[in-house]
This record gives structure tokens, C-alpha cells and sequence, in this order.
């Protein structure tokens, strides 16, 4: 598995011996799943993990574990006495994406990228050893999406999932459906008829936007879905405070 440039640019951001054992152990559970089922990488997780972290309700990184494997899924870690290590390199995970998202350093520098995501490729080296290991099948191997595409798709059924992220219309809600396009647009296959659509609306300039243009897009989306949920929830507690001064009188 080999890093994209993006991933290269953060540095000491990332703990890479972390996120490569997360990414074996990671494995472990993966080759124990259902062959028919979709493929869950480390990318899907962090997706996922990035998305509980960007919105409106507080969450932990086992719901992550719990949507994407289901309820038992420490069962088969268990066998091989690795539950702990998987929860530790987990937990580091988890503080990495958080420390990438505080707000103050979003609200001084918005035009930085200060998220860390783990978005990777597969060299051809790496599709073999992943087959052999049984982690994935050929089958599903050929099936995987283009680089970004799980991270978003991991993000994305972590909105769904949590029921939360959904406003009032009127209420910022075209704001946030404007933004949650620009995260399944990564999704969108080459080529394809809504893919090109989407290009046509949401760029001034469509030419020459590809796949790396659309992951840049989603990722200072997602910094800036976390400040979006952060002033909702500043509202929220406002009219809340408001609504509580006039029961008083």
C-alpha cells in the first residue's frame, strides 16, 4: 500500500508505524468477515472515524467498529489475544483525527489542509499480498474504487448512520447538502454521467478537474463541515438559553 502525496505532506502528523499496524490488525478482521460482503479497509475507516469527529453529536471510535463489523466484531481479535492492541493503535487513531480538526487553527488558517487522512493506493505488489493473505479476494481486489473513494464512502455511511446530520430547511440546511456533494462526488466513477454533471455545476472551470482535484475539495469540506457543526451547535445552545429566559418570565 503506498501513501498518496497528500498523505506524504503531513509528516510528523501521522504516526505511520500506527496507522500501518491499525492497518494489519485491521486486516485481521477483514479476512475473517464475509467473502461476499464489501470490502472494509483502512480508508473506510477512516472515513468514518473523520466523519463521527466532524459532526453534531459526540461519539467514540467504537460505533465506527461496531457499524462497519457489527456488534461481536472483537471476537475474532479475541482468538488471537490482539483486542488490545487494536483498541490502543484505535485510540491513537481517533486522537490524531481530533487534534487535525480543533477548531482555532481551522478559524486562523482556513486555507491550510489540516486533516491527516489516510487515503491509500495499491501497487500491484501490494494487490498480490493482500490476495495471498486472504485480506481481500481477487474479485473483490478489482472491484475497489479509485484512490479516495472508501475514504469517502467510509465518511459518508457514518452520516447516514448516525441519523444526525440532518437541519431544518431554511436552517443551513442547503449548506450542508452543498458540502455532503462534494464528499460523494470522490465516489462518483470515472466518466460517468453523474460524475461529469457534478463537475459542470460546481466548477467555474470544469476542465481538467479529476479524481485528486475532487479529494482536495472533499477534504477542506470536511474542515470546513467541522466548524459548519460547531456554530450549529453555538446556535443551537443560544436559541436554547433564549427559550429558557423567556420561561422565567
Amino acid at each position: 500500500m503506498t501513501d498518496t502525496p497528500m498523505a506524504d505532506e503531513f509528516g510528523d502528523s501521522i504516526d505511520v508505524e500506527n496507522a500501518q499496524r491499525l492497518g494489519e490488525l485491521l486486516a485481521v478482521l477483514a479476512g475473517q468477515a464475509d467473502p461476499d460482503a464489501p470490502a472494509i479497509t483502512l480508508d473506510t475507516l477512516d472515513g468514518y472515524l473523520t466523519a463521527l469527529r466532524v459532526g453534531p453529536s459526540d461519539a467514540a471510535p467504537i460505533q465506527a467498529m461496531d457499524a462497519l463489523f457489527g456488534e461481536d466484531w472483537p471476537a475474532g481479535l479475541d482468538e488471537e489475544d490482539l483486542t488490545d492492541a487494536f483498541m490502543e493503535a484505535l485510540h491513537v487513531r481517533w486522537n490524531e483525527i481530533g487534534d487535525s480538526l480543533e477548531p482555532q487553527p481551522l478559524l486562523e488558517a482556513p486555507e491550510q489542509m489540516h486533516l491527516t487522512p489516510l487515503i491509500s493506493e495499491f501497487d500491484e505488489e501490494t494487490k498480490a499480498e493482500l490476495v495471498a493473505q486472504g485480506a481481500i479476494t481477487a474479485e473483490l481486489l478489482e472491484r475497489m474504487p479509485a484512490p479516495g473513494a472508501m475514504w469517502a464512502q467510509g465518511f459518508l455511511q457514518a452520516v447516514e448512520d448516525t441519523h444526525a446530520w440532518t437541519l431544518p430547511d431554511g436552517d443551513g440546511a442547503d449548506d450542508l447538502r452543498l458540502m455532503l456533494e462534494a464528499v460523494e462526488a470522490v465516489t462518483l466513477a470515472a466518466d460517468s454521467t453523474p460524475r461529469a454533471a457534478y463537475i459542470e455545476k460546481a466548477y467555474e472551470e470544469p476542465d481538467g478537474i479529476d479524481q485528486n482535484a475532487l479529494i482536495d475539495d472533499m477534504l477542506f469540506t470536511v474542515q470546513d463541515l467541522r466548524l459548519f457543526w460547531m456554530q450549529q451547535r453555538v446556535l443551537k445552545d443560544a436559541i436554547s438559553g433564549l427559550a429558557s429566559d423567556d420561561s422565567t418570565h
